[in-house]
């Protein structure tokens, strides 16, 4: 189970505003959410808010 800082239970995964949400509209500007994967792992992203640099 995962602590925060504070010694309470986190909840971190409802505060995901990305990951395993493939498909589904941002919830900052409502471009579709994409995923990514490289070697065996994969990543979230939205390609309007989170452009590569």
């Amino acid at each position: 189970m995962y602590i925060n800082v504070n010694g309470e239970s986190g909840f971190f995964e409802q505060s995901l505003a990305a990951y395993g949400q493939e498909d589904e509209p941002c919830p900052r500007c409502g471009t579709p959410i994409k995923r990514i994967t490289f070697g065996a792992r994969s990543s979230h992203f939205c390609p309007l808010c989170q452009r590569r640099k």
